[in-house]
C-alpha cells in the first residue's frame, strides 16, 4: 500500500506552507517511519503512516498516509507530502483524498484525487506528533487534531534507532528563550556542568566560554543529535578554556551540528563564514610560551590565553561532530577555525569530525599533544589540516577536498605545516605523525597539497595528494632553510606517498634548491601520476593500494594503502556527514 501511495504522489507533490517554524529541535529522519496513532483512544481506528525520504541536501519529504471516516462514517483515504528544511519539524501541506483503483490493477489502474482541506504535521520527540486536519469549506465536516504515536519501538539508540526521546519543555537555568522555536540562548561564561539536550535548538550569542582559565572550571556535554547555531552575529563562538571540557560525543545516526542560523530552513542560504567556530584550549606543551606562566594567546582574540606542560591534559572528547558555515574572520589575519585546538593535551579524544565550508581553515593545532582519527576538511576557504607552535599529536584517516573554484572556496593548502613563524627552530618542534591522508584540490585554483615551511617537522606516510595543479604551485613544496635542514634527518620523512599534480614537487620561499625533491625521493614507496579514483575512492588496480603497515605506535590501526580510503567499499565518511559528493 506503502508502495502504491508513493508512486501516485511522485507526481503530485505540491509546495509545501510554512507555518511559523524556523529550526528544530529534532531532525527527521527514516527512524520515523512506520504507522502512528493515537494510543490514547486506540478504538477510534484513525492513524497515519508516515515516511520520510532525504535528499543531498538534507531536505526532508515526508510522505502522509492517513484514514479518516467522513460523517455518514465511511472510510476515506487522504495523503500528503509536505518539505521541511533538514531542521524544521512541522509543516502545512495539501491534503487529498482518493477513490477509485482496483487492488489487482484490473479496470480503472488510478485512483481519482481530489482536494480534501490541509494537513499541519508537527513532531515533539521520537514518540510523539500531532496531527491536525482542516478539511476544506463546505465539506460538511470539522477541523480535529490528534496526538499520534507510533505503533512501533522507535525509542532507541541503535542504528535504526531514533535520539530524540524527549519533547522540549523550557530553558533550563542560566539560559534564556532564543529566537527560534525550542531554542535556548547561551552567552557569557559557563561556570557550572551543563548538558545540552537534544530536544533544544541551542544558540550561541557572541563569545561563549566554558569555565575561566583553571579556574571555576566546567563540562559541557552535548548529546547526540544536538543542533547548536549562532544567534545571527557572525562572531559567535564557543571557546573552552584550559582546565574545562567539551565532552561532545555524537553517534553515526546522530551526529552532533554545529552552523549557520539560516542553515536546515527553506526558503535561506547559508554562507562560510555565518558564525565562528569551536575552539578548545589545554594546559599541553606550546613552544610559542614554553615555559611558565605559558602565556600564548589567541590568535583571534588576544584576551584568552593558553599552554602549559601537561601533554597528557585532557579538554573532552569530540565524536561524530559536524562544523558547518564557520570561520568567522574578524580582521586579515585573525580568523576562527571550523575546529581550533590550542595546546590541546592527548587525553582529548577526537574522532569522526567534519569541517563543511567554513571560510578559514577546516582544522587548526596551536601546539599540545592531542590525536585524532577520521578528520574531514571539506570545500573549506582556506587550508584543509594547518598545524604550527610545536603540535606533537597523530591523526590517521583523513580526507579533504576543495570545491570547485567558482564556489570561491579553497585558496590556499592541503597541509600547511609550520613549526612558529617567528623562531623556526622553537623547541618543542613540530614533529606531527599523519597516516592515511587523501587532499585532492580543485584542479586549477588554491595553494599547495602539502606545504612544509617555518622549520616544522613530522612523519607522513600513505598520503595522496591530487589535483593540486595552479601555476606556481604544486603538490608537495619545502620552505624556508629550516625546513630543508630537516632532510634526510630524524624528524622529517615522507613514505609511500603519491602525487598527481601539474608539479609534483617544489621549493619555496627561502628555501633550499632540491629539499622538495630529496625529501620525495629519500621516502621508500613514493610514486606520482593517476591514482586512478572513482569520485575519491581508489578504483579496483589503483597504484594507492601499494601502501605500507604501520606497527611501530598502537594508536595507528593497521592500514596497508596509500590514502584515506582501502578502496570503492571502504568510504568511511558516509552516513554521519553532510553535503560530501559522492
Amino acid at each position: 500500500m506503502k508502495f502504491i501511495n508513493k508512486q501516485i504522489l511522485t507526481g503530485a507533490l505540491l509546495g509545501a506552507l510554512a507555518v511559523g517554524q524556523a529550526h528544530a529541535a529534532l531532525t527527521l529522519s527514516d527512524a520515523f517511519d512506520g504507522g502512528w496513532a493515537d494510543l490514547s483512544h486506540p478504538a477510534s481506528a484513525r492513524g497515519w503512516v508516515f515516511d520520510v525520504l532525504s535528499a543531498s541536501n538534507g531536505n526532508k519529504t515526508l510522505y502522509v498516509s492517513g484514514y479518516l471516516y467522513d460523517s455518514q462514517g465511511n472510510p476515506i483515504w487522504v495523503t500528503a507530502s509536505p518539505t521541511f528544511g533538514e531542521f524544521e519539524f512541522t509543516r502545512s501541506a495539501e491534503l487529498y483524498a482518493f477513490t477509485g483503483g482496483t487492488f489487482n490493477g484490473a479496470g480503472n489502474e488510478t485512483p481519482t484525487q481530489r482536494a480534501f482541506g490541509t494537513v499541519d504535521v508537527e513532531f515533539h520527540s521520537c514518540s510523539a506528533a500531532t496531527v491536525k486536519v482542516t478539511p476544506a469549506a463546505g465539506s460538511g465536516l470539522q477541523p480535529m487534531t490528534w496526538t499520534a504515536n507510533p505503533l512501533q519501538n522507535l525509542v532507541t539508540q541503535d542504528k535504526v534507532g531514533c535520539a530524540y526521546t524527549r519533547a522540549f519543555t523550557t530553558c533550563p537555568t542560566g539560559t534564556r528563550p532564543g529566537s527560534l522555536p525550542r531554542s535556548c540562548v547561551l552567552s557569557g561564561t559557563i561556570t557550572s556542568d551543563l548538558t545540552l539536550t537534544n530536544d533544544t535548538t541551542w544558540q550561541l550569542e557572541g563569545l561563549v566560554t566554558v569555565g575561566g582559565d583553571n579556574t571555576a572550571s566546567a563540562t559541557v556535554t552535548i548529546e547526540p543529535g544536538t543542533l547548536v547555531t549562532g544567534s545571527g552575529d557572525s562572531a559567535d563562538y564557543l571557546y573552552v578554556n584550559p582546565g574545562s571540557k567539551l565532552v561532545a560525543n555524537g553517534t553515526p545516526n546522530a551526529p552532533i551540528i554545529f552552523t549557520s542560523p539560516r542553515d536546515g530552513q527553506l526558503g535561506q542560504t547559508p554562507a562560510p563564514g555565518d558564525w565562528g567556530g569551536i575552539v578548545l584550549s589545554g594546559n599541553a606543551p606550546n613552544n610559542k610560551c614554553a615555559a611558565a606562566p605559558f602565556d600564548c594567546r589567541s590568535e583571534f582574540n588576544p584576551a584568552l590565553r593558553y599552554g602549559g606542560s601537561n601533554p597528557h591534559d585532557s579538554s573532552g572528547s569530540l565524536r561524530y561532530v559536524q562544523a558547518r558555515y564557520a570561520g568567522y574572520v574578524f580582521t586579515e589575519g585573525r580568523e576562527v577555525n571550523s575546529f581550533t585546538f590550542q595546546a590541546v593535551g592527548d587525553g582529548t579524544v577526537l574522532e569522526h569530525l567534519q569541517s563543511y565550508r567554513g571560510k578559514d581553515d577546516g582544522f587548526e593545532w596551536f601546539g599540545g599533544t592531542v590525536n585524532a582519527k577520521y578528520l574531514i576538511s571539506y570545500e573549506v576557504g582556506d587550508d584543509g589540516f594547518d598545524w604550527d607552535e610545536g603540535w606533537n599529536g597523530k591523526v590517521q584517516f583523513a580526507f579533504s577536498k576543495w570545491a570547485n573554484a567558482s564556489l570561491g572556496l579553497g585558496d590556499d593548502n592541503g597541509f600547511e605545516s609550520s613549526n612558529q613563524a617567528d623562531n623556526h627552530d622553537a623547541s618543542p618542534r613540530t614533529i606531527p605523525r599523519w597516516s592515511n591522508v587523501t587532499l585532492i584540490g580543485n584542479g586549477s585554483g588554491g595553494g599547495n597539497g602539502v606545504h612544509l615551511k617555518e622549520g616544522t617537522g613530522g612523519h607522513l606516510s600513505n598520503l595522496l595528494v591530487s589535483d593540486f595543479n595552479k601555476t606556481g604551485k604544486a603538490c608537495l613544496m619545502v620552505a624556508n632553510a629550516a625546513t630543508a635542514a630537516l632532510v634526510g634527518g630524524p624528524n622529517l620523512s615522507l613514505d609511500h606517498t603519491w602525487l598527481n599534480c601539474t608539479t609534483p614537487v617544489a621549493d619555496g620561499s627561502n628555501g633550499v634548491p632540491g629539499a622538495a625533491k630529496a625529501l620525495f625521493d629519500s621516502g621508500a614507496g613514493n610514486g606520482s601520476g593517476n591514482p586512478q579514483l572513482v569520485g575519491f575512492l581508489p578504483a579496483p588496480g589503483s597504484p594507492l593500494h601499494d601502501g605500507r603497515l604501520v606497527t611501530d605506535d598502537a594508536f595507528f590501526a593497521p592500514a596497508p594503502y596509500i590514502g584515506a580510503f582501502r578502496d570503492r567499499n571502504d568510504d568511511w565518511t558516509a552516513g554521519w556527514t553532510y553535503g560530501i559528493a559522492r
